[in-house]
């Protein structure tokens, strides 16, 4: 009897060991499992995350041009006109800034 009882003290040991063997090897699996999802949704934020970026970044851009076509627009208008500008003109105005410069300066 005292036997038996030894025999089923070692059995129950033997389980024992295994269900914390068995209990180990499910925490690593879950662990490896949890980290590599884990990985993968920081991933998938990430690239969300950027391709919401870029989206910001071309539509900034677009708005940025926007605004500027008209400005770059009237500064070619402006640059032609003085292209055209008669070179009579040119000289006469020319002139008027020369002197305005050397009245007020007076020593000029």
């Amino acid at each position: 009897m005292a036997t038996d009882a030894i025999l089923a003290v070692k059995k129950a040991e033997e389980q024992a060991r295994e269900i914390l063997e068995e209990a180990g090897n499910t925490v690593k699996k879950s662990t490896k499992e949890s980290s590599q999802k884990a990985e993968e949704q920081f991933k998938r934020i990430l690239d969300d995350a950027n391709s919401e970026a870029d989206s910001l970044k071309k539509a900034a851009v677009r708005e940025g041009e926007a605004i500027a076509k008209p400005i770059l627009e009237k500064g070619r208008a402006e640059a032609e006109a003085l292209k055209e500008m008669e070179a009579e003109k040119l000289e006469k105005v020319t002139n008027i800034i020369i002197e305005r410069i050397v009245n007020n300066n007076g020593n000029s």
